[in-house]
């Protein structure tokens, strides 16, 4: 029955087909007949399972791979790989949203003045033993290793110990990927770090975060070892 009804749709297919062809010219029709005997060849192909080999993507050059033949004049799209397996030496952004400061630094009215009267902390030996830079790997907002970690405690237990001190986090970029993109990737590492300290026990109300992005890089070289330097969050620090 289904094999009779699939007939019918298919002879009522032709004959329209064949009245509009009566419309057209023969060139025309030609170039019509061509172009649905492609996408047929592609179907059965696809049912086939003929329609190219399929791997898993390693890298982010790899992901643009055959993008040019689509596309020759677009920009390289950033891949954002998924995270692998967590570790104990690997934390996420908190799945959780802490609260915000009660203040805003620089507002009339706030007890807390703006960034540009936040201190760098590599100004005073003790503080630059403390507040060091977290780095993250490409495209992530993962805080991972010891050596991170490890930072972060070091900042939670000053920030606990000393409740007039107040601290900027800034979220760094390196300098590929658009710039809208980096400002966003940034502000997602600068809020992970907040969280992560707000987690260790941090008043909420003594950190804020910032952004910039790929616009002030550590080094200005173009090689990994210098993105790696211009991926960071990094601290700046006010006491009241």
């Amino acid at each position: 029955m289904k094999t009779h009804k699939l007939f019918v749709i298919i002879n009522f297919a032709l004959i329209c087909l064949a009245v509009a062809g009566c419309r057209r010219n023969s060139s025309e029709v030609w170039e019509d007949t061509k172009t649905a005997g492609r996408h047929v060849n592609r179907g059965v192909r696809c049912l086939g399972g003929k329609h190219g080999d399929s791997r898993q993507v390693q890298c982010r050059d790899e992901f643009m791979i055959g993008a040019e033949e689509y596309a020759p004049n677009a920009q390289p799209c950033e891949y954002i790989p998924l995270p692998d397996q967590q570790n104990p030496n690997e934390v996420p952004m908190a799945d959780y949203a802490p609260p915000q400061p009660k203040e805003t630094p620089g507002d009339p009215g706030s007890s807390v003045p703006g960034i540009d009267a936040f201190q760098d902390p590599c100004t005073n030996p003790r503080l630059a033993r403390i507040f060091r830079n977290v780095r993250f790997e490409y495209n992530s907002n993962l805080v991972k290793g010891k050596e991170n970690l490890d930072i972060l405690r070091n900042v939670a237990d000053y920030l606990k110990k000393n409740e007039n001190v107040y601290i900027f986090v800034e979220g760094h970029c390196d300098d590929r990927g658009p710039e809208a993109y980096n400002l966003a990737l940034g502000a997602r590492r600068s809020n992970t770090v907040r969280n992560l300290l707000i987690k260790e026990g941090v008043n909420p109300d003594s950190i804020f975060t910032i952004s910039y992005g790929k616009e002030r890089p550590l080094v200005l070289e173009q090689h990994e070892e210098a993105w790696a330097q211009n991926r960071r969050a990094e601290f700046k620090v006010y006491q009241r």
